[in-house]
């Protein structure tokens, strides 16, 4: 989907680029994104689901739609241009997200949806668009069918995530097939099968590295290693379709990393606890009880969330998972406190002052 529509979207996106570029290329403290659980309901059981859908964990839950339209009037005050609405599976409650599209002002944000493509049709894709859907992520753990479905716990899935991007294309939303990377696959045939795929599409490809939460809890091998990170960037200059979220989008060397995106890109869940991302389940604050800049603002005064790393903090800084993510049993709905992790030289002493945003429109 062309951004000309958003001419919002496209402001802010370049507020952005002129922050990271001064910044020497790295994200610093500039808000990007919100991701948020609009409902952990799921038809699926995936093996690596870190929001522990398959468990039936609090399946319940969801936001007003009303609080919903709050959050992004102050997402969008931040200069926030990326949401990504998430469950769950998004698509079990059609009815609901269609009333969050409605609500939350799409015109003001580069909007994503993330589906497993189970229920995704062609009505519903146009359906989507319609509302200012401007890109589809689908999963798609293998080419081969059988490895697919086995490890999404369901038979038939593989072919309903294929044509859920068929579809989605052709109703003028942008296709995403979200690849997960971890030890066992990051230089295997079948991730290249699937990167080729995605590249003879006319696709992007969205990879995200495996990390040790959720049903994954504690399972530390599964992290990419430096061999693995290095082949990435290898893969990341035969490909020109792929894309990290830490890695610089602005580079056309295609070899910049602004950062890991914790606090960057915060991750809000079906009762409203704050993350500093899907994959780190600590508790910066609540959407209930403050603001998005107050839990910015707090979340920043972290060293780690801070300052700069090349490496994402959840499934590469193997230091960072084994101090504040090997803690118990943390999960998207029991986040350890922010407070209870970090203290004294973890916490930095100087006011963070967030960069001016937009106001809305």
């Amino acid at each position: 989907m062309s951004l000309l529509r958003k001419p919002i979207v496209v402001s802010k996106f370049r507020e952005f680029h002129d922050y990271v570029k001064s910044n020497n290329g790295q994200i610093g403290i500039k808000q990007r994104g919100l991701d948020l659980n609009l409902n952990n309901a799921c038809n699926l059981k995936c093996k690596h689901c870190f929001t522990l859908s398959p468990k039936m964990l609090r399946i319940n839950e969801r936001m007003s739609v009303e609080k919903i339209s709050e959050i992004m009037d102050q997402a969008h005050d931040l200069g926030i241009f990326e949401i990504d609405l998430q469950g769950g599976e998004l698509l079990l409650n059609k009815e609901y997200l269609y009333q969050v599209l409605e609500a939350m002002g799409t015109e003001r944000f580069y909007v994503y949806v993330t589906t497993n493509g189970y229920f995704m049709t062609e009505e519903v894709a146009e359906k989507l668009y319609s509302l200012g859907v401007d890109r589809c992520s689908v999963s798609i753990d293998s080419m081969d069918p059988e490895t697919h479905d086995t490890f999404r716990g369901r038979k038939g899935t593989w072919e309903r995530a294929i044509n859920a991007l068929k579809f989605v294309q052709d109703a003028g939303i942008t296709p995403y097939l979200n690849i997960t990377v971890g030890r066992y696959n990051a230089d295997s045939e079948d991730l290249k099968l699937l990167l080729d795929y995605s590249k003879d599409k006319k696709y992007t490809t969205l990879l995200n590295v495996a990390t040790p939460g959720g049903m994954w809890a504690s399972i530390k091998d599964i992290c990419i290693n430096d061999e693995d990170r290095e082949h990435l960037i290898k893969l990341r200059k035969e490909y020109k379709n792929i894309l990290r979220n830490l890695w610089d989008p602005f580079d056309r060397n295609r070899e910049g990393v602004i950062g890991c995106n914790t606090i960057n890109r915060l991750y809000i869940t079906p009762i409203g606890d704050v993350l500093p991302c899907p994959y780190v389940h600590i508790k910066v604050g609540n959407v209930f009880e403050s603001s998005l800049k107050e839990i910015s603002e707090k979340g920043f005064k972290v060293r780690y969330f801070r300052e700069y790393s090349e490496k994402c903090l959840a499934g590469e800084d193997l230091e960072f998972i084994e101090n504040y993510m090997a803690k118990g049993d943390t999960t998207i709905f029991n986040p350890a406190p922010l407070e209870d992790l970090f203290k004294g030289k973890e916490l930095l002493e100087d006011t963070v002052s967030l960069p001016a945003g937009r106001k809305a429109s």
